[in-house]
């Protein structure tokens, strides 16, 4: 039986570093990251199945939000409501959820490098 918080940081890891033979990479540091920013942007915990509007229950965040974009879902269902009560921030929120799914992409070789995620936040910042 898992523990809690083997579950807990499991949400983090990429899908590549769950196989216990893989070596660490640059990559899956980028993966965690793309997570936290999913966090920041829904106000939702990776560990906590969030609903949709329908309360159908999904298994984690990630595929959470990529569903959301995929049915194009409305901004307001997936994103944390104290972002979008300023009246410019939907398009820097929307292109931060971009840059997360970057990050989360499943495949590594598609999943950016941190410097360009950095990149891309500092002109979405200015």
């Amino acid at each position: 039986m898992k523990s809690v918080q083997t579950e807990r940081a499991n949400n983090y890891k990429a899908p590549e570093a769950r196989v216990p033979a893989n070596r660490p990479t640059q990559k899956w540091d980028v993966y965690s990251f793309g997570v936290v920013l999913l966090e920041l942007l829904t106000g939702k915990s990776p560990e906590l199945s969030p609903t949709t509007s329908t309360s159908i229950e999904v298994p984690d965040l990630v595929r959470w939000v990529r569903k959301g974009f995929e049915e194009e879902n409305p901004l307001s269902e997936m994103v944390d409501p104290i972002l979008l009560q300023e009246v410019h921030a939907k398009k820097e929120v929307l292109a931060v959820f971009h840059v997360a799914l970057a990050c989360t992409e499943a495949d590594p070789e598609v999943r950016p490098r941190m410097k360009n995620v950095s990149e891309n936040l500092e002109r979405i910042g200015s």
